[in-house]
């Protein structure tokens, strides 16, 4: 265990450590960030949250900026309690490793330990949470929970409504470009 949370914490300090280079190089002492407007964050979980209805789920919604704050959760009547804190912490996971967490549920399946390291420091490796794009910049990040299971194609529900939330705002914040 020890040697899985050395090599897990190294990992994470590397990729801290490049992205404050990368940004440092890019600028003399300004950083410029994009985070997702509140109006399109309230827009993109409204319409989650609805799809999940759709399928007969009662889900919790949690959109975040691309710094992990808070934007807006959307707790449908009958969704479990435990929903509030698995969508934050998938939002938070996708924003924080700007990729999808399905695609490190898929990373760390061979390896259970590091799930448990996710875990441990308020993430998840669960899938239902997306990063949210202008171009290739991660303003945001959407995370589900409450719908659980796939579809035959053996696509997650979760991940299903995360998609629908973005797709309705893609136009808005011209994510097509380059």
């Amino acid at each position: 265990m020890k040697k899985h949370l050395l090599t897990a914490l190294l990992f994470c300090g590397l990729f801290i450590q490049t992205n404050v280079l990368l940004a440092e190089s890019k600028t003399s002492n300004i950083i410029k960030e994009y985070s997702i407007p509140l109006e399109l964050a309230i827009l993109a979980a409204n319409t989650a949250s609805n799809a999940c209805l759709n399928m007969g789920f009662n889900t919790t919604v949690t959109v975040l900026d691309q710094r992990g704050q808070m934007k807006v959760q959307l707790v449908r009547e009958g969704a479990f309690p435990h929903t509030v804190q698995t969508s934050f912490r998938k939002a938070l996971t996708a924003a924080s490793r700007r990729v999808p967490t399905s695609y490190l549920e898929q990373h760390t399946s061979t390896e259970p330990s590091l799930g448990a390291l996710f875990h441990e420091i308020g993430m998840t490796t669960l899938s239902g949470g997306l990063p949210i794009k202008y171009g290739d910049e991660v303003i945001g990040a959407i995370g589900i929970a409450g719908a659980p299971g796939e579809d035959e194609a053996g696509n997650p529900y979760d991940d299903m409504c995360s998609e629908a939330g973005i797709e309705r705002i893609k136009s808005s914040l011209n994510l097509n470009k380059s």
